[in-house]
């Protein structure tokens, strides 16, 4: 009897809590730090240690991509230091790039630091857009608490961290995913970072061939689509990104970007794993998590009816107006959750007056999970509605009143400009009367007749 109660103990605590992304769900040590979020709405669906600052090492280039994209011109030629060849950190990656070099655009070398990783290609992208490379970081770290990365700070654009000036480059998985987000909506980044091999450096007056340009994330190699499973099914998801990253002191970090069948992407970062060959392995459980608990789901259809408004000023008195929503709504969302939990606000200024055209945009709708947004639609009108002879004639009046000027405002200045006036000629007369007193003063002292003795 006691096994029994026993087991329908655990069986009720079983079902009774909702799955939630949770640490012990994922087969990732508990000193790692990761997170995975929704691309389209930055929705956290897993996290671990994500606000940890730690070393970015390479992926710091996606912030330098970046910059690059929306402050530079692609097909302008760079100019090459010696300074942004040689400043690359003990050990650091580079494809040998010469300074002096001729022939390389920021087109060629953003292919090669988002795909090879070459430390100097992120050096010579900041010198080549902004004034200095200190003044670069400066706008690295800018545009990152702009996206909500507050835990940041960039101390180069590249990534090392073996000098003392290197000292506190250090980012969060929860501040790099958001960066990560923002990358991915520049169509020249996503293109560049799903790329296996960037075969299109251009011969140079000190190099005439570059060799094999493979990209460092593996997960890009020959097939880039993964296993995944839902209720027994086998399905695939895709990687289209993004960024690998390692240094002794950072270890191995990864940002991934993947998509899965019914259209949801989702971003994972996973940060500081010191064991070899380990990252990969950690990616694909994030992955694989994010498409067996989670789906596209549509949490609105277009012309559904969102509320019931009255109209005021109707032609037929009392008139009820259904608002609906413009547009279809997917976000991705828990497998089996109820959508009744999804929070709606049906933003529409009231009162609603007539006329009224169907289709008309009166507001617009909010969907959140949790209090994160997830999908915005505007509402229109079902149908249209006719104005009240009162109400035109109403409205007529108004519009001829705003339309007249205002006599009272003339009437005031007008009162204002006699009376200036009127002081005005007081002041000449009073002054004028002022100059006769003393000129008959004056005569009188000098020019009257005198008596002698």
């Amino acid at each position: 009897m006691k096994k029994l109660l026993l087991i329908i103990f655990i069986f009720i605590l079983l079902f009774s809590f909702p799955a939630t992304a949770v640490a012990q769900s994922i087969s990732i040590p508990s000193d790692i730090a990761y997170i995975l979020i929704d691309s389209k709405t930055g929705q956290v669906l897993a996290e671990q240690n994500a606000d940890q600052r730690l070393e970015p090492a390479s992926t710091t280039k996606i912030m330098t991509a970046i910059l690059a994209l929306e402050k530079g011109d692609l097909s302008k030629e760079m100019t090459v230091s010696l300074q942004a060849v040689n400043d690359i950190g003990r050990g650091g990656m580079n494809v040998g790039i010469m300074a002096g070099e001729n022939g390389l655009t920021l087109d060629n070398l953003l292919h090669v630091m988002l795909i090879k990783s070459a430390n100097e290609t992120a050096n010579i992208i900041a010198e080549n857009i902004a004034p200095s490379r200190s003044e670069f970081v400066d706008m690295m770290n800018a545009k990152a608490k702009e996206l909500g990365a507050v835990n940041t700070t960039f101390k180069n654009p590249c990534g090392k961290d073996t000098e003392k000036a290197d000292a506190g480059h250090l980012t969060t998985a929860r501040d790099l995913s958001a960066i990560a987000r923002y990358a991915m909506a520049l169509p020249k980044f996503r293109e560049i970072v799903g790329t296996e091999y960037y075969k299109d450096m251009p011969v140079t007056d000190k190099h005439d061939d570059w060799g094999i340009l493979r990209n460092t994330n593996q997960f890009l190699w020959n097939d880039n689509t993964y296993p995944y499973t839902i209720d027994g099914t086998e399905h695939k998801y895709t990687v289209t990104g993004m960024k690998t990253g390692y240094t002794v002191a950072a270890g191995n970090n990864l940002v991934t970007s993947a998509t899965g069948e019914d259209g949801m992407e989702i971003i994972g970062v996973v940060m500081h794993v010191t064991q070899p060959n380990k990252i990969y392995g950690y990616s694909k459980a994030l992955m694989r998590y994010g498409f067996e608990n989670y789906s596209m789901q549509k949490i609105c259809t277009a012309g559904q009816i969102l509320s019931n408004e009255t109209v005021e000023g109707a032609k037929d008195g009392i008139v009820s107006i259904g608002l609906q929503a413009a547009s279809d709504i997917s976000s991705a969302l828990p497998m089996g959750m109820d959508l009744k939990d999804i929070e709606t606000k049906v933003n529409v200024p009231l009162p609603i007056k007539a006329p009224v055209n169907k289709g008309d945009i009166l507001g617009k709708a909010e969907y959140r999970n949790k209090g994160v947004l997830i999908g915005t639609t505007e509402v229109t009108a079902t149908k249209s509605v006719e104005q009240s002879p009162a109400a035109v004639k109403e409205n007529t009046a108004s519009q001829t009143q705003k339309s007249q000027p205002n006599h009272s405002y003339s009437y005031i200045l007008l009162g204002i400009l006699v009376i200036l006036s009127v002081l005005v000629i007081t002041r000449m007369i009073l002054r004028r009367v002022s100059r006769k007193m003393r000129k008959k003063k004056y005569d009188q002292q000098y020019y009257s007749p005198r008596e002698y003795d």
